[in-house]
């Protein structure tokens, strides 16, 4: 019942205040309505989590945010570093107690959570997100719907792809069926092709998918018939085999050496992960990219990244609108990408600040067919069942089938909102 009040409540705050932004003053505008050509400056806080000294934020603050201010003047933005560790609950503090800013770059995974909650303004009637929807991928663009809904847009994203060390692979494998040849070679030299970062959805899923696995239906609503389905049972029981034989590294279960290091040792060969390992530790060795290889689902990878969600407690909707389009415009999208954020548009992909990086090309393939983690509130509880599932798969202490339909029964009461 808390929470169909507290939907309640913010539903009618959101509902007055998208009214507001649309007549003079309210919102922030001049009689016209445009916050743009507001006289007296309107101020929007915007939450997001780069830290203080990185080149994100500098480039946010320098360069992207006086580009807006200086193109809609009636508008300033205060841009608020918030650290990450303990933001969800101050979130979830602010729900009940207020404080909440104008606009967050939030975590995707947390953007279905939020929205159950009624706290965030639906956004698929504002003026201009048909263009966003049509020029941002629909991956990261999936992460912010809810029942039909979409309460946020994407801002950036990143991917998972198969990053190997050159000196051990001199070609990247493109099937699963090249990935167990070369696994098996480098078994005999006492090395590992493959090993992941752990038994979690972000670092199974895409192996789990790319093997034809599924978690839900498409319409996120039950878990039982497909997570435990024969197609998904095979997906796993492939990923278990390369366990049993020998062929996956130990970090994939959370032995040593973990998957970095293994990586820098030499000890594998290969690792699925972001853009981020390649720009750490490729100074120190050759890796280069390539998309996962395909199995029977394709070459399918999980969606990272986040979110612009605007809060429905905001007075200065519009002007908090057109923030966030500007963001996700040609010059926003670029210009983070100068300082290696990932663009969500199709344009921004196709910058220079994106082609110019070589291994890069391999995350914009990947992100092509990358999928969502089951964007749904309970995703944080769900996480928790598939970690459990996988590592106790992995590690034998219960049958694919067992785990996968003892986690979809799990699943099912938390994909209907019990």
């Amino acid at each position: 019942m808390k929470r169909k009040v507290i939907r309640s409540a913010f539903a009618g705050i959101a509902g007055v205040a998208l009214l507001a932004g649309c007549t003079a003053g309210g919102g922030g505008g001049d009689a016209s309505g445009d916050p743009c050509a507001s006289e007296t400056p309107i101020e929007i806080e915007f939450w997001h989590t780069y830290s203080t000294d990185s080149a994100e934020n500098t480039q946010l603050t320098e360069t992207v945010i006086p580009k807006f201010e200086e193109e809609c003047p009636g508008v300033t933005v205060n841009a608020v570093v918030m650290p990450y560790d303990g933001l969800h609950d101050q979130l979830i503090a602010g729900v009940s107690g207020g404080g909440l800013p104008d606009l967050m770059r939030m975590d995707i995974i947390w953007t279905p959570e939020f929205a159950d909650l009624g706290v965030l303004v639906p956004v698929d009637d504002l003026p201009g997100f048909d263009e966003i929807e049509a020029s941002v991928l629909p991956g990261p663009l999936s992460t912010n719907e809810l029942a039909g809904e979409h309460y946020g847009v994407p801002l950036d994203t990143n991917t998972q792809a198969f990053v190997y060390n050159t000196d051990l692979v001199s070609e990247a494998p493109t099937t699963f069926d090249e990935l167990i040849d070369l696994a098996e070679d480098l078994k005999a030299e006492g090395k590992y092709a493959l090993a992941l970062g752990g038994a979690g959805p972000w670092n199974v899923l895409p192996w789990f998918w790319s093997a034809g696995g599924s978690v839900t239906d498409d319409a996120y609503t039950t878990a039982t018939g497909y997570l435990d389905s024969q197609d998904s049972i095979d997906a796993l029981q492939w990923l278990v085999d390369l366990q049993n034989d020998g062929l996956l590294g130990p970090s994939s279960t959370g032995g040593t050496p973990d998957s970095w290091g293994g990586l820098s040792s030499g000890d594998y060969a290969a690792l699925s992960d972001g853009p981020w390992l390649v720009s750490a530790l490729g100074g120190d060795l050759n890796l280069a990219a390539a998309a996962i290889p395909a199995g029977p689902g394709g070459s399918i990878s999980v969606v990272g990244g986040e979110n612009l969600v605007m809060f429905a407690t905001s007075e200065k909707q519009s002007a908090t609108w057109e923030f966030e389009k500007f963001l996700l415009g040609d010059f926003a999208q670029s210009a983070m990408a100068e300082v290696g954020q990932i663009p969500v548009t199709q344009a921004g992909l196709a910058s220079d600040a994106v082609t110019s990086v070589p291994y890069l090309a391999a995350y914009v393939e990947q992100l092509q067919t990358a999928q969502a983690r089951t964007p749904v509130a309970k995703w944080p509880q769900i996480d928790v069942i598939l970690t459990d599932a996988f590592m106790s798969a992995l590690r034998g202490t219960a049958s694919v089938e067992d785990a996968l339909t003892d986690a979809a029964a799990k699943i099912d009461p938390l994909l209907a909102g019990d």
